[in-house]
C-alpha cells in the first residue's frame, strides 16, 4: 500500500469568489464501507459556480469542494472484499452519495436516497483535493473500464456528473415522447426540442440526443464557442440570444405553423431561461430542466393548468443510470477528447474557478501527480 500523507492540498471555499488552496489532514477511512481515493484528476463543474458566485449556501466556509473525480483507492474498509475492489483500482465516483438499500435506491431514484449527501457539501468535503474519503463505496464509485487504447483519464472526470445527468435529461424526454398521446407515432427525428444553455451538461445532452436520433434540436446560447461546438454536436440551428433578442417569437411561429415546440430542455436555472422555455412549449409540451434552479419560477399553477404543461425538475440520479451512461460514453468519448480545455493544478484554483466563471475555458480539470 502507498505511503499516505499526514496532510494534502485541497481547494477550499471561504464565501462568494474566495477560494484557496490550503493544507488540510489526509482524511482516513472511517467506517467498514468506505474507500481512501489518492485523486487523478477533479473537475470544475457548473453548479460549483452557484457556490462560488453565493447564489445558494451549499457550501460552508472552509469546505472543501468538487463534486467530480476520478481516482486510485489506496484505502479501503473492512467490509469491502477484494472481489468489490482491491487497492490500486482506478476508479470513477458519482457526485453523490447512496445506500443502495432504501425505497429510492431501490426504484432508480438514487438521487433522492435517504441517506445521500453531495461531496463539497457539508458534511461530505469534497474531491479537489488530493485525497477524499468516498462512504457507501459499494453504491458509490464504480471501476474505470479498461481501454488499453485510451490514455486520457481525465475524460472520465465528465462521467462523475455531466455526461450522466445528460443522459438522464435525455430518457426523461424519451420517457414523455413513448408515452404522451400527442406524441404517439412519432419518430425521434420529428420531435421539435428546444434547448436553452449548452455548457459543459447541454452539450453532453444534446451529443446524447443526437447520438440517439433526434435531429431537430434547436440551441440557444450566448457564449460564441459553445454554440460552435452544438453545431459540431449536430444543433439543427443554433441562436445567440445576445445578438437576436427577438428570436423566441420567429421561432415558435416556425414550428408546426406557430404551435410551438414539443419539448424544451432547459440546462441554466435562471429564471429567464424557464420563462422562456414555457413561452416555447405547445400545449401538452413537455419542460425538462437540468438547470439547478434557486429562484421562484416564473409561472404558477394557473399557467401550467392552461396550458397543461408538463414539468420535470430535479437533480440527476447519478447512481441509478450511471451504468447504462457509461455504455453510451464508451461509444462517444472519442468525440469528447478535447472537451477538456484548461487542465489546472491545484495551486492554480483561484483563477480556475475565475476563467470558468468568466466563460474563458469550456471545462476545467485539475490534475494531481
Amino acid at each position: 500500500m502507498a505511503t499516505i500523507p499526514k496532510h494534502m492540498k485541497a481547494v477550499v471555499f471561504n464565501g462568494p469568489y474566495d477560494i484557496t488552496t490550503e493544507d488540510r489532514p489526509t482524511p482516513r477511512v472511517k467506517e467498514p464501507t468506505d474507500v481512501l481515493l489518492k485523486v487523478k484528476y477533479s473537475g470544475l463543474c457548473g453548479t460549483d459556480l452557484h457556490t462560488y458566485r453565493g447564489h445558494i449556501n451549499s457550501a460552508v466556509k472552509g469546505q472543501i469542494i468538487g463534486h467530480e473525480f476520478v481516482g486510485t483507492i489506496v484505502e479501503k474498509g473492512t467490509l469491502l472484499t477484494d472481489s468489490d475492489f482491491e487497492i490500486g483500482d482506478e476508479v470513477i465516483s458519482t457526485f453523490t452519495t447512496q445506500c443502495g438499500e432504501c425505497w429510492y435506491c431501490l426504484h432508480k431514484c438514487s438521487g433522492s436516497c435517504t441517506k445521500t449527501n453531495t461531496f463539497g457539501k457539508p458534511g461530505l468535503d469534497g474531491g479537489q483535493a488530493e485525497y477524499v474519503l468516498v462512504p457507501n463505496a459499494k453504491n458509490t464509485i464504480i471501476k474505470k473500464p479498461q481501454n488499453t487504447d485510451w490514455k486520457d483519464d481525465s475524460v472520465y472526470v465528465l462521467m462523475a456528473d455531466i455526461f450522466v445527468t445528460g443522459y438522464y435529461g435525455v430518457q426523461k424526454i424519451i420517457n414523455y415522447v413513448k408515452s404522451d398521446p400527442s406524441m404517439s407515432n412519432v419518430d425521434y427525428s420529428d420531435v421539435r426540442i428546444l434547448q436553452l444553455g449548452v455548457g459543459p451538461v447541454g452539450l453532453c445532452a444534446l451529443r446524447i440526443l443526437t447520438y440517439l436520433g433526434f435531429k431537430n434540436v434547436v440551441c440557444v446560447d450566448s457564449v460564441h464557442t459553445r454554440l460552435q461546438e452544438a453545431k459540431q454536436f449536430g444543433a439543427s440551428q443554433i441562436i445567440n440570444y445576445e445578438e437576436t433578442p427577438k428570436y423566441l417569437e420567429d421561432l415558435i411561429k416556425q414550428q408546426n405553423d406557430g404551435v410551438g415546440f414539443d419539448v424544451c430542455l432547459e440546462v441554466v436555472g435562471a429564471t429567464s431561461s424557464l420563462r422562456t422555455a414555457y413561452d416555447a412549449l405547445r400545449r401538452n409540451g413537455f419542460l425538462c430542466s437540468l438547470g439547478m434552479a434557486h429562484d421562484d419560477l416564473p409561472f404558477n399553477g394557473l399557467d401550467c393548468y392552461i396550458k397543461n404543461v408538463n414539468l420535470s425538475f430535479g437533480r440527476c440520479h447519478v447512481w441509478s443510470y450511471f451504468k447504462e451512461a457509461l455504455e453510451v460514453f464508451e461509444v462517444l468519448k472519442t468525440e469528447f477528447a478535447h472537451f477538456i480545455d484548461y487542465k489546472a493544478t491545484i495551486d492554480d484554483s483561484s483563477n480556475a474557478f475565475d476563467l470558468f466563471d468568466s466563460h474563458k475555458v469550456n471545462k476545467v480539470v485539475f490534475e494531481f501527480k
